[in-house]
């Protein structure tokens, strides 16, 4: 090697030793600067990403309980406890539980649950023979059962020998639905009406 690339080489060594130190001071005076600022964002981030964990927890722990009442209450519609705890931890879980029992007694009950209080009008009103609120029910486009109602509606009117307010209903019926089969026995009973 010459003294000029053993020359060149220890300046290639000490301009990266001051880029590095170069570097650091940018750091450092980087620090000093927002060291406040770094320090808090970090703190507040550590603090809501535990504030998160917390509130995960909770809430499992609370729908645990509630899911734990909610058997009992199916097991024991008397239990006071369980009613408790779902009336506090999750109204709609029990009103669910409230509405399983009803069915399993054959009481009616007020359910303020979307789906499950329309089927129970349903209910109520197959069991009324009530056409207004079968046709009411039939006629909601989030109804569940709409083609299960309006065969319903449809095979009231037919005991109730309107037979062309029944044939009218049933057309209304499309192709596809899981009453077509039954429907279409339905209209061929009273093609002779």
């Amino acid at each position: 090697m010459s003294l000029k690339e053993n020359v060149d080489l220890i300046k290639d060594g000490i301009s990266t030793e001051e880029k590095f130190f170069e570097s650091f001071f940018k750091v450092e005076k980087f620090w000093k600067k927002y060291k406040i600022a770094i320090i808090g964002i970090g703190v507040i981030v550590i603090i809501s990403l535990l504030g998160l964990q917390i509130k995960n927890y909770i809430v499992t722990k609370n729908n645990m309980e509630a899911n734990n009442a909610f058997n009992t209450l199916l097991e024991n519609p008397n239990d006071a406890k369980a009613k408790a705890i779902l009336k506090d931890k999750n109204l709609k879980l029990l009103q669910l539980a409230q509405y399983i029992n009803s069915a399993k007694t054959g009481k009616s009950v007020n359910v303020n649950i979307k789906y499950i209080k329309e089927l129970a009008q349903y209910s109520v009103a197959l069991e009324n023979n009530d056409i207004a609120k079968i046709e009411k029910l039939r006629l909601n486009q989030d109804f569940l059962l709409e083609d299960y109602a309006t065969f319903e509606l449809a095979l009231i009117q037919a005991l109730n020998k309107e037979y062309s307010k029944a044939k009218n209903t049933l057309k209304t019926i499309p192709a596809n639905s899981p009453v077509a089969q039954s429907s279409a026995k339905l209209q061929h009973f009273l093609l002779s009406k």
